[in-house]
């Protein structure tokens, strides 16, 4: 392990025998393993261990047993304790994106202003199998199939050469203790669900399912890079810097062929998705004064070209879904799936939406809320007015601004991130449930 170890960093150009490395260490066997090779290979490294306060004695427990660690080795570590489930609510974001946004802030301040060179986390083979399924399921384009890479800014994974199995075999070899993480084992996540059924179920069909994936994303990755190549090309020949934006000529745009693969690509980094696709061909079409807006930039039409601007804070977003799958492939939500009632709880959070699905009606829209919405807030018998109803929760101005509405028809069915409408609860009538996450 040590051997292979050494010869992943030096063909991938991770790290030297001089280099100053902090790596992330939860206190699992990933972690744990990885601190044990760096310490075998004499690498200067000092440990970070993020406390998200989501599991309360164990997070403390965990936070106590890599301090421990750190102190018999004699290695510097620095701790820090989030409270992650208030970042996702200021944030409006899941649970797990509050958590991600949290450790990499914190893991990048602390390389930029404690000159290490670059932070370790300890993401293996099987982490990377499982982000590609999960990127496969949400209709990623090529590049969500590349998988996780070595490298990406202050960020290096120098264990994606080593699957869960043998290293949890090489901690039971080496003695290497380390902690079980009680929500692995849980289901109700999608990770979760990949890892214990998914792929034990693929294995079963085609053992060595893994290895195979692996050797898939390693050839998408090499046709990604020629991809991105010529993509860059053409957009550094096709797109004019204009004021703070871009220009382009429309009819060079409708030149390509197949059409569809080139608009996606080349407006990638403009913030569209790829059921939006269909969308920009379609403004490419239309007269002068026509736009569009993607999450990120707004698309104007003017004689013959087409203006991308970046788009402020004043406008305002629109988005029409006519299936789940539309909502799905958005970017919207972190985590959109149906279920089935049943005796396990319902996530309890203004940042998911647990609805009625037999009571929603297609297509669904979603804006910003208007003077005179109304809705049926969860709880209550009346009607009240959304700008009530965001008072009442003291809602700053500046945020109350940017609050969103999910729509049925002509019906508010969730004040995004605060409630859903009475009426479009789960009862003991529902019979399939649609879960949205921001």
């Amino acid at each position: 392990m040590l051997n292979r170890f050494l010869e992943y960093a030096k063909q991938e150009k991770l790290f030297s025998s001089g280099s100053r490395i902090l790596l992330a260490v939860s206190g699992g066997v990933d972690s744990m393993v990885m601190a044990f090779l760096f310490r075998e290979a004499a690498i200067y490294h000092e440990i970070a261990h993020c406390n998200f306060s989501l599991r309360g004695d164990e997070s403390d427990g965990d936070e106590k047993f890599v301090a421990g660690y750190a102190q018999r080795h004699n290695i510097k570590v620095h701790t820090r304790r989030f409270d992650t489930l208030e970042h996702a609510a200021s944030r409006k974001i899941s649970v797990q994106m509050a958590a991600r946004e949290l450790r990499y802030e914190w893991f990048n301040s602390i390389v930029r202003h404690e000159n290490f060179d670059v932070a370790a986390v300890a993401h293996n083979l099987d982490d990377n199998v499982e982000t590609f399924l999960i990127n496969l399921l949400r209709g990623t384009g090529l590049s969500g199939l590349t998988g996780m890479g070595t490298h990406h800014e202050n960020i290096i994974r120098p264990l994606l050469f080593a699957s869960r199995a043998e290293i949890a075999e090489y901690a039971a070899d080496r003695g290497i203790d380390y902690r079980e993480d009680s929500t692995n084992a849980e289901v109700k996540y999608t990770r979760n669900r990949i890892r214990h059924i998914v792929i034990p179920d693929m294995e079963k069909v085609r053992p060595g399912v893994s290895e195979a994936i692996t050797a898939t994303i390693s050839h998408l990755r090499s046709a990604s890079e020629i991809l991105e190549n010529h993509i860059d090309g053409l957009h550094e020949k096709l797109f004019r810097p204009v004021n703070e934006g871009f220009e382009v000529d429309i009819r060079e745009l409708m030149e390509l062929k197949p059409a569809e693969p080139y608009i996606y690509e080349l407006f990638r980094k403009f913030g569209i998705f790829s059921r939006q696709t269909e969308e920009v061909l379609s403004l490419l079409r239309s007269p002068t004064g026509k736009y569009i807006y993607t999450s990120t930039h707004r698309l104007l039409v003017d004689r013959g070209k087409l203006l991308i601007s970046e788009r402020s804070d004043e406008d305002t977003p629109y988005y029409f879904f006519s299936s789940v799958d539309e909502m799905r492939m958005s970017g919207l939500f972190s985590d959109l799936h149906i279920t089935e009632p049943s005796d396990e709880p319902l996530p309890v959070s203004p940042l998911t939406a647990c609805l009625d699905l037999g009571l929603v009606s297609f297509p669904l829209q979603v804006r910003h809320w208007e003077p005179g919405d109304r809705f049926r807030p969860l709880g209550m018998s009346q009607m009240k007015k959304i700008s009530d109803f965001l008072i009442d929760l003291k809602v700053p101005v500046t945020v109350k601004e940017k609050v969103l509405l999910l729509l049925s028809g002509e019906e508010i069915i969730w004040v995004m991130g605060y409630r859903i409408d009475d009426r479009y609860k789960v009862t003991g009538e529902t019979s399939r449930i649609l879960v949205l996450t921001l």
